[in-house]
C-alpha cells in the first residue's frame, strides 16, 4: 500500500529539482559545446580540458567542503548563494578569451555548484520520510538529466542559427537568474515540517538521536569511494568527450555531433527508474547492485573495441557508448543518491554525502584532461579499451566491499533497535 506523502513534499521535491536542474544547465553548458568552442578558439582538445577540469576539481573538492558546512550552516542559504555565483559565472565567461581567465572563472563556477548538492540531500534527509525521499530523490535525478537533453537539443539548435556559444551561455545565465529569486522566496514558505531520523516525528533534537559509526564502516566506505572515482571517470570523461570522439571519428559537423548524443540524456532518464526499480525489486545491497552495473558496463567497453577494431559504425559505437554512460547514471544513483542516507544516524549525512560525491568529481576531472591526452597519444579505440579496464576495476571494488557493507547496514542502518 502506498504511503500517503505529506501535503509540502510535492513541493519541496519539484523546487529542489528545480534549483539542481538549473545548477546543471549552468555548469554543463561548456562541456556541451566544448567542440563547437574548440574550433571558435582554434584550441587543442587538452587546452579546453584544462578549463573543463578545474571546473571539475573544484567542483569535487568543494564538496567536501560544503559538506562540512552544510551540518553547520542552513541549507536553504547554501543553494541560494550557490545558484547567485554560478548565474554570474555564466555572466563572466562570456567576457573571457584565454584559456588562463577562462579557468579562473569556471574554477569559482564548479565551487559554485557545489554548494548545491550536500544540502539538497540535508534537506530531503531532514524533511522527508523514508519513503519520500526516494520519490524526491528520483525527481532530482530526472532533473538533471533532463537538463542534459534541453542543453543538447537547446545548444545546438541556436547554433545552427550561427549565435555565438557565448550568447548561448548569457541566455543561460539569465534562467539561472530567474530560478535563484524564486527559490529564495519559495524555499521559505515549504520546508517547514521536519522529521526525524525515522518515519516517527518524536520531536527530539537532531543532535540527541546520533548514532557513533562502527569501526567496520570505514574499510567498504574506502572501496566505495574508489569505485565512484572510477564510476566519476566513466559517467563524465565518456560523456564529456563524446562529441569530439564523434567529431574526430566520423567526421560529423560540430553540431550535429553534440545533436546526436541526446539520446544519452534521454536514455540517462529513464535509466534512473529502470536502475531504482532493480536495486528496490532484486539486489537491495547497494553495493553489490553497482558490481553488476560496472560489469555491463566493462562488457559494453569491451564488445566496443573489438567493434571499432574491424568495422566503422557510428550508429553502434553511439549505442554502445550510450549503455555505458546510461549504467553510470545508475551507479551515481545508487552509491552517490541512495547510500549516503545509510548514514543519516551520524548526524553528518551533509558531510559524507559531500566525500562521496568530491570523489565521483575527482574520477571525473582525471579523464577530463586524461582521456583527452590518451585519445591524442593512442588513439580513440584504445581509450575505449582503458573505458573497459575502468569498469572491471569498478566491479571488482564493489564485489570486495559487498559483505562489510551489508554487515554494515544490518547492524546500524537497517537496525530499528538502533
Amino acid at each position: 500500500m502506498r504511503t500517503k506523502m505529506r501535503k509540502y513534499v510535492p513541493s519541496i521535491a519539484w523546487l529542489c529539482t528545480l534549483a539542481y536542474f538549473t545548477s546543471y544547465l549552468l555548469r554543463m553548458n561548456f562541456n556541451v559545446m566544448l567542440v563547437k568552442i574548440g574550433t571558435d578558439l582554434g584550441v587543442a582538445n587538452t587546452a579546453l580540458a584544462v578549463v573543463v577540469t578545474g571546473l571539475t576539481i573544484f567542483y569535487g573538492g568543494g564538496q567536501v567542503v560544503s559538506g562540512v558546512l552544510g551540518d553547520r550552516i542552513s541549507p536553504r542559504t547554501m543553494i541560494t548563494v550557490g545558484l547567485s555565483v554560478a548565474t554570474l559565472c555564466n555572466v563572466a565567461i562570456y567576457f573571457c578569451h584565454s584559456i588562463p581567465t577562462m579557468t579562473v572563472v569556471w574554477c569559482i563556477n564548479g565551487f559554485a555548484h557545489s554548494m548545491l548538492w550536500s544540502p539538497v540531500v540535508k534537506l530531503f534527509s531532514i524533511y522527508l520520510t523514508d519513503s519520500e525521499y526516494g520519490y524526491a530523490m528520483m525527481r532530482l535525478m530526472w532533473g538533471s538529466s533532463f537538463a542534459i537533453v534541453f542543453l543538447r537539443l537547446f545548444c545546438p539548435a541556436l547554433l545552427g542559427l550561427n549565435i555565438s556559444w557565448r550568447v548561448i551561455m548569457l541566455i543561460l545565465a539569465g534562467i539561472g537568474l530567474a530560478v535563484t529569486l524564486t527559490f529564495a522566496l519559495y524555499s521559505r514558505k515549504i520546508f517547514v515540517e521536519p522529521v526525524a531520523f525515522t518515519e516517527a516525528q518524536t520531536g527530539t533534537a537532531q543532535k540527541e538521536k546520533t548514532v557513533p559509526l562502527p569501526r567496520m564502516v570505514w574499510l567498504p566506505t574506502a572501496l566505495i569511494l574508489v569505485a565512484i572515482v572510477a564510476h566519476g571517470m566513466l559517467k563524465d570523461g565518456v560523456d564529456n568527450w563524446l562529441p569530439t570522439y564523434l567529431y574526430e571519428t566520423f567526421g560529423i559537423p560540430e553540431e550535429n555531433a553534440i545533436f546526436s548524443t541526446v539520446i544519452l540524456a534521454v536514455l540517462g532518464m529513464l535509466s534512473c527508474s529502470l536502475f531504482d526499480f532493480i536495486h528496490r525489486r532484486f539486489f537491495r545491497n547497494e553495493v553489490f547492485c553497482s558490481a553488476v552495473i560496472f560489469g555491463v558496463t566493462a562488457a559494453a567497453a569491451a564488445i566496443l573495441f573489438v567493434v571499432n577494431s574491424f568495422v566503422s559504425s557510428m550508429v553502434l559505437s553511439l549505442a554502445l557508448m550510450t549503455i555505458i554512460t546510461a549504467c553510470m547514471k545508475g551507479v551515481n544513483l545508487i552509491l552517490v543518491a541512495t547510500a549516503p542516507k545509510r548514514y543519516v544516524k551520524s548526524g553528518k549525512i551533509s558531510t559524507f554525502t559531500g566525500v562521496l560525491d568530491a570523489a565521483a568529481y575527482a574520477g571525473s576531472a582525471l579523464a577530463t584532461y586524461g582521456f583527452a591526452a590518451f585519445a591524442e597519444g593512442f588513439g580513440w579505440n584504445m581509450t575505449v579499451l582503458l573505458w573497459a579496464i575502468i569498469g572491471v576495476a569498478g566491479l571488482v571494488l564493489c564485489l570486495v566491499a559487498t559483505p562489510l557493507w551489508a554487515r554494515f547496514r544490518r547492524e546500524y542502518s537497517d537496525n530499528p533497535e538502533v
